[in-house]
């Protein structure tokens, strides 16, 4: 009995972590979308995870994300999401040099 209650545990756990992977997936295409850069490969990577106290007070996962993307089609740059439980709370992508908020910019650091 207690190996059942084992296994029934670790596959609740590894689809609780593939769901969280298709949101991030999900976030990181309409986040490239509404910033005009190509999302590469269609997948991410869990970079870091760890417990967390969530804005509601309660305990949750803190998930950090790595992706790529390309402002120009023949680049990479690379991109990251964060979220607290299942809720996107930051996130990372580079800007294209035609965006107005680089103009007359050479570098960012």
């Amino acid at each position: 009995m207690l190996l059942l209650v084992i296994v029934g545990t670790c596959a609740l756990l590894w689809q609780a972590a593939l769901r969280a992977r298709d949101r991030a997936v999900s976030a990181s295409r309409e986040l490239c979308a509404r910033a005009g850069v190509q999302f590469l490969d269609q997948s991410v990577n869990l970079r870091r995870l760890a417990l967390v106290r969530l804005r509601s007070g309660g305990l949750g996962l803190r998930r950090h994300y790595s992706f790529e993307v390309s402002t120009d089609g023949t680049n990479r740059h690379p991109g990251s999401l964060q979220f607290d439980g299942e809720r996107l709370e930051n996130f990372s992508l580079p800007l294209r040099r035609e965006d107005v908020a680089l103009a007359g910019v050479e570098r960012l650091h």
